[in-house]
């Protein structure tokens, strides 16, 4: 049996997330008012998304695995602080097209989707240098209770809508086992108002026929 893992689900929906954002973002014709408009649009509440991750990480996961590993830690957090900058430097390329001239949009459509690249290839190599250092820890300094009770803290310092978003990309970044195993946990802990809204968003996210599956299997 597998031990609860904090990081590779919301990993791989960040993935799904930014693999999303970048081909949309590369082929958009940002010639075209309302395409340019669209994804710059678009691309906000992704790299809101992306900070919100990490100041999570900082403020709830870090904290607990400090104690076992300072140095593992402090070479994470000092990866969190180019993010930042590479956040804010993607901010004001968003900012600067938002603002072009329509002659000089696709200039600055060209440059924006550089920045979100730049800050594309650090944040996934940033996931995996994760994924390969502080699960290990976590796995042999915490219970599987103490695992989940980190997991709920995180959940409980979530708004509602926040929820949702990262729930809308798991749908579309989880293998069907994995999200059979959510969703059935999901089924035995939560009331039926939320269940129905996790089921709307399945149907939005997923194609008919895979949805159907996993819901079937999940016993929703």
């Amino acid at each position: 049996m597998s031990r609860p893992d904090l990081f590779t689900a919301i990993h791989k929906a960040i993935r799904a997330m930014v693999y999303d954002a970048g081909g949309r973002l590369q082929t958009a014709d940002f010639a075209d008012d309302r395409a340019a408009t669209t994804t710059t649009a678009d691309l906000i509440p992704v790299l809101s998304l992306l900070r919100e991750h990490h100041h999570t990480e900082e403020e709830i996961v870090f904290p607990q695995v400090r104690p076992f590993d300072e140095t593992l830690i402090d070479g994470l957090e000092a990866q969190h602080e180019t993010i930042e900058t590479l956040l804010t430097i993607a901010g004001d390329a968003v900012s600067a097209t938002e603002t072009a001239e329509p002659a000089s949009r696709p200039d600055a459509g060209a440059e924006l989707n550089k920045r979100f690249n730049e800050l594309a290839a650090f944040y996934l190599e940033h996931l995996a240098h994760e994924e390969q250092t502080i699960v290990p820890v976590m796995w042999e300094h915490f219970t599987d209770e103490g695992l989940a009770a980190i997991q709920k803290a995180i959940m409980a310092s979530a708004k509602p809508q926040l929820v949702l978003d990262w729930l809308g990309w798991m749908f579309r970044g989880l293998n069907r086992q994995e999200l059979v195993s959510m969703l059935s946990d999901a089924k035995a802990s939560l009331p039926e108002p939320a269940l129905e809204g996790i089921r709307d968003l399945g149907a939005a996210n997923l194609e008919p026929e895979r949805w159907a599956v996993i819901r079937e299997q999940a016993g929703l």
